[in-house]
């Protein structure tokens, strides 16, 4: 049995201090598991079991039975059915292909064949970090009980740069990776979030059919978070016409088409590659709003665009988040601390792990 997972060699485990209890939150996402039978023989799958450790000693074990397995297997191959592009393949797993889908099997394999999981989410609560998952599976091969596990490390993700908040004044972050069913489920945006601000009613609701220019944060100028030097743009996809209208089906069809998937999930969008080999990425700017070009080394602080309405996007916001590679579609996800921000009480926030909260910069 051959068992492979993604994101591949570790999963970052996205901290949290719960300073009130004493306590810290371990929040880690296993994005999929592949398991192929390489024997010659029919094996049966009959149980997942996961065990949370620190130190290869287990806190927590979750257990998943066949009828489980057979679920979770349905789900895979329906993801492979829906993506039809390789680009939503990427978007999703950070590769074009992970599974076979001509080889994917329920939970019972022949020789070659597969089948797996999918977006497992993990938060535990202890005096210290978890630092470890192993997963291991119990199977049926010639009447004969036999298992095969892994371990997968956990680490935590310090950022190599000073990173200032790419927005100024008061912002709400929303779909942060708190919310595990949003951004969370696409490989480079698993620490990504929207930022938006709240009417003079103290509304977040995107008001179907309201003009872009009616959102009082339209058209606000969007910074770099630090020093750098953009290595990709595109600034022609036209802003949706109003909240929770698009463009029209033959409009992105063409985009695809002449562009490829990004432009029409992000917009208009900037790619800027920092030291270290981090790379900020900001989406659904303004039609031909942005300040600076491809090769351009930019300055902290420095305006590069403008937040607007393009793409995937069903009211103005700007979606941001830092990933390990230059690919907003295929590259690894990274949590982004950021040195200038504070909360609603003054308090000091460094990462935008909290749905709904308000954070303010000068």
């Amino acid at each position: 049995m051959n068992i492979t997972y993604l994101p591949s060699a570790y999963l970052i485990n996205g901290l949290r201090n719960l300073e009130d209890i004493k306590r810290v939150e371990s929040n880690f996402f296993l994005r999929a598991v592949r398991i192929e039978n390489n024997s010659s023989n029919r094996i049966q799958l009959n149980q997942y079991r996961f065990d949370i450790q620190r130190d290869s000693k287990t806190l927590k074990t979750i257990i998943y039975n066949e009828e489980m397995i057979k679920k979770k297997a349905e789900d895979v191959s329906n993801l492979i059915d829906a993506l039809a592009h390789p680009d939503l393949a990427k978007f999703f797993l950070g590769t074009a292909e992970f599974w076979k889908k001509e080889n994917l099997s329920l939970n019972e394999l022949e020789q070659n064949q597969e089948t797996g999981l999918r977006l497992e989410h993990f938060v535990y609560m202890d005096k210290e970090p978890v630092n470890q998952l192993k997963f291991t599976v119990f199977y049926t091969e010639n009447y004969e009980e036999k298992i095969e596990e892994i371990v997968i490390p956990l680490k935590q993700y310090t950022s190599k740069n000073d990173y200032k908040f790419p927005l100024r004044g008061a912002w709400i972050p929303v779909n942060t990776s708190d919310n595990p069913y949003e951004h969370r489920r696409m490989h480079s945006q698993e620490f990504g979030f929207d930022l938006v601000k709240v009417d003079k009613d103290m509304n977040l609701s995107s008001n179907s059919g309201k003009k872009n220019e009616m959102f009082s944060y339209y058209g606000e100028e969007v910074i770099a978070i630090a020093d750098g030097v953009i290595i990709d743009s595109f600034d022609q996809l036209p802003d949706n016409p109003a909240a929770g209208e698009f463009l029209p089906e033959e409009d992105l069809g063409k985009t695809i088409n002449e562009s490829g998937y990004l432009p029409v999930a992000a917009g208009n969008y900037i790619v800027i590659e920092h030291p270290g080999k981090e790379f900020s990425f900001y989406a659904h700017l303004i039609p031909n709003s942005l300040k600076v070009k491809n090769g351009e080394k930019i300055k902290q602080g420095q305006v590069i665009g403008f937040l607007g309405n393009s793409g995937n996007s069903t009211a103005p916001h700007l979606h941001f988040h830092l990933m390990q590679g230059p690919d907003p579609l295929a590259a690894r996800g990274l949590p982004c601390k950021f040195s200038n921000l504070t909360g609603l009480e003054g308090e000091k926030v460094e990462f935008l792990n909290k749905n709904f909260s308000i954070v303010y910069t000068d």
